[in-house]
């Protein structure tokens, strides 16, 4: 069974999502595009592998 996440919980991965969206707008204002790049495959590669289970 599904547990609904609590508030609390809920803030705390919004809070995650947001820094992790601040340090890809800072990699493009800085044009770290290879490194963006690379951080997005891995982000892609774990969210396909976690859709597998």
């Amino acid at each position: 069974m599904y547990e609904m996440p609590t508030d609390l919980q809920y803030k705390d991965e919004l809070r995650k999502e947001e820094i992790r969206i601040e340090n890809e707008l800072e990699m493009l204002n800085n044009k770290d595009y290879e490194q963006l790049e690379k951080k997005l495959k891995r982000d892609l590669e774990r969210v396909r592998k976690s859709l597998q289970d």
